[in-house]
């Protein structure tokens, strides 16, 4: 299924997917609360499974992850969210995304899924091309 959409349907771009652990319910520590980690732990296992079914590239849910795992509080202590870089188009992105466990068991409280522009190590210059009047037509090019 993601495959074949991020084979056929559209440009494919870098991804970066951000998941936020939904605060309702969980662990506290020092007042603070660390509200998925219930949910989370709760079906860990299939969000691992789902995780390793769309990491193998005989599988027609595959998509390509160039960095995926979860975010964890400033101690270490708890996991926070979750967070994905993937090569894909943004319908296959959000497709992953609605079909992981964690989205259908309310671990993840808010995702935002945003293009990305990985800029390489080393680079000599940024320009800025801009195509139009207004500041929404800039756009970061790489010399």
């Amino acid at each position: 299924m993601l495959r074949q959409e991020a084979e056929g349907l559209a440009s494919v771009h870098l991804y970066v997917i951000h998941c936020i652990d939904d605060q309702s319910c969980g662990m506290v520590d020092k007042g603070v609360r660390f509200g998925g980690s219930v949910k989370r732990l709760s079906v860990y296992a299939e969000h691992k499974a789902w995780q390793g079914e769309t990491s193998n590239p005989e599988s027609p849910n595959y998509i390509k992850k160039i960095a995926a795992g979860p975010m964890e509080s400033e101690d270490g202590k708890y996991m926070i969210g979750s967070m994905f870089i993937v090569e894909s188009t943004r319908r296959a992105a959000e497709a992953f995304i609605e079909a992981d466990p964690f989205k259908a068991a309310g671990v993840w409280e808010r995702v935002v899924i945003a293009r990305y522009i990985s800029i390489p190590n080393g680079i000599k210059a940024v320009g800025v091309q801009k195509e139009a009047d207004d500041m929404t037509t800039i756009r970061m090019v790489v010399s």
